[in-house]
């Protein structure tokens, strides 16, 4: 358990907490001091809102204000779906007045009440657990649409592979996200670093900057900038 906390740079009862909601969602194994991969996770897995919410909350928080820390009052914002754009959205905040788009029904919810926020729902179909609005006529919206700023979320990234995704229907909307924006960050955790999963997004060309969390191992942040990305580690 110290191995494991001393390779992610975070404490040991960080490490048994995070590895005890992973068991809990059947993604592996716990064994003494440690755990297995399970031999029925796949490419395809897609943890719920709930379970992405509960992971490296302080890591997320620290992106999410770094990446809204890009923003100036009166730009516009596209915030992709997922719990570490959610802290952008909610950092967010203290940079009003500011225009923000969103297939996010939980950013959505959050973000109503804010003062001089104009807050605009993509439209599309609502995906269960996940909370996301997805679909042809999500895409054409977006497809209408420029703004200052894209920041996007990932399940896995890999400096060869690029952006990957589990769900194939997702795609098409990060893409269209992409194309509107004149500039865009990819916004999340070292975990999601070094892997590859079943339906490519992008080339990490297409990024302007990647703000992740200090988490980061060397090799992984030096094959990024070696492709000529600008990472910031927070």
């Amino acid at each position: 358990m110290s191995a494991l906390a001393q390779e992610l740079s975070c404490s040991v009862s960080t490490v048994r907490r995070d590895l005890a909601e992973l068991a809990a969602s059947g993604l592996l194994y716990r064994t003494h001091g440690g755990a297995l991969a399970l031999a029925g996770y796949s490419t395809s897995h897609e943890p719920t809102l709930l379970e992405k919410q509960r992971l490296l909350v302080e890591e997320k928080r620290r992106i999410g204000q770094a990446a809204a820390g890009l923003v100036h009052p009166g730009e516009t914002v596209i915030l992709d779906s997922g719990s570490t754009t959610w802290q952008v959205g909610q950092a967010l905040k203290a940079r009003t007045p500011l225009t923000v788009v969103t297939n996010d029904i939980k950013i959505l919810w959050d973000l109503a009440s804010t003062p001089k926020l104009t807050l605009i729902s993509t439209g599309g179909f609502l995906r269960p657990n996940v909370y996301t609005l997805l679909g042809s006529e999500t895409v054409r919206f977006l497809e209408s649409l420029t703004v200052n700023w894209t920041f996007l979320g990932a399940d896995a990234v890999d400096p060869q592979a690029g952006i990957t995704n589990v769900n194939l229907e997702e795609v098409a909307v990060k893409q269209a996200m992409i194309r509107a924006g004149r500039r865009t960050v990819l916004v999340t955790d070292h975990t999601k670093f070094g892997k590859t999963v079943f339906a490519r997004v992008c080339e990490l060309t297409r990024l302007d900057r990647i703000v992740t969390d200090a988490g980061l191992p060397s090799t992984l942040a030096q094959e990024v900038r070696a492709a000529g990305i600008s990472l910031q580690l927070v």
